[in-house]
């Protein structure tokens, strides 16, 4: 699917257009083979580069070809399970910018509906405004994330199955994350260099904003991948805890239990017996096997095992 959009500093709203005009935004969403080739032969783009921003995996990239800018970045969609990244190619022609996304997403929806600073016939603006939008999009997933792990914190020692499947996934999540924010601050840190688009006064103060700030939504979500490991670690060290205090007690009710099972094995042998004529002989058996089970149980506490 390719929509066509344009807005200059004298419109005021996006226009949807039926054609490709100069300055205006081609969104193209999931392309079929027929609009892949009328956006080669149309506005002469690499097909290679096309074929990797299709391509679920493909890292976040910069790259310059016949002076046409390519930008792959990676931005968080969310899913049924959580959250993933999927990647978003930038294009910047002499006249056009191009964006080009496999699936269809919300991060395009937002700079629509969002018109305010949204002009396509400034193309490096109109790129940054993009990469605004998707760390936009990382910060919110983040937010989310560290509330689901401050309530897991808190109720740690009442852990189940699924909270643990819930942390493995969101770590997985924050993973993703972090190797995709890593190279676009690497790429930010290139565009500011002017090489690749044309940077003014404004361009480069918004790019130095963004520039920290994608340090900083980095840093959010390392810190949160550490608090995800220390509560799991958290929660191995209370389960091995409990279940040596399990086995603590198991041992001293068994070492307890030792003492009157070996006497009662022992009088129950046929053979001549100590006090086995005796009538009282049950009555001293049992104190005897009191005082030695309550003896027992001081030397454990004394020696702290109880």
């Amino acid at each position: 699917m390719i929509d066509i959009y344009k807005r200059s500093l004298k419109d005021l709203e996006l226009i949807k257009l039926k054609k490709i005009e100069k300055g205006s935004w081609i969104s193209v969403i999931n392309p079929n083979i027929d609009e892949i080739e009328k956006l080669e032969k149309k506005l002469h783009l690499d097909l290679t580069v096309i074929e990797d921003a299709l391509d679920e995996n493909e890292i976040s990239r910069i790259e310059e070809s016949n002076n046409i800018f390519y930008f792959i970045i990676r931005f968080p969609v969310q899913s049924d399970l959580n959250a993933t990244t999927i990647p978003l190619l930038i294009v910047i022609t002499k006249d056009n910018i191009i964006t080009l996304c496999k699936d269809n997403n919300d991060l395009i929806k937002k700079i629509i509906r969002k018109q305010e600073s949204c002009f396509t016939t400034h193309k490096t603006r109109f790129l940054l405004k993009i990469i605004i939008e998707a760390f936009n999009s990382y910060d919110s997933n983040l937010k989310r994330i560290l509330k689901d792990i401050k309530i897991k914190k808190i109720k740690i020692k009442n852990l189940e199955n699924k909270d643990i499947l819930f942390l493995v996934q969101e770590e997985e999540t924050l993973n993703d994350f972090v190797s995709s924010i890593v190279p676009i601050i690497s790429n930010l840190e290139r565009i500011l260099s002017g090489r690749f688009v044309p940077i003014f006064e404004k361009d480069r103060d918004i790019i130095e904003d963004l520039f920290m700030d994608s340090k900083q939504t980095l840093e959010i979500s390392r810190t949160a991948l550490k608090s995800i490991r220390n509560i799991r670690e958290a929660y191995s060290t209370i389960l091995t805890n409990d279940l040596n205090k399990i086995m603590k007690v198991l041992t001293v009710v068994t070492i307890t239990l030792t003492v009157p099972t070996i006497i009662s094995s022992v009088y129950g042998m046929n053979i001549k017996l100590p006090m086995q004529n005796n009538p009282f002989a049950f009555v001293y058996i049992v104190i005897i096997i009191l005082l030695l089970s309550i003896l027992l149980l001081t030397i454990l506490k004394k020696k702290r095992w109880i």
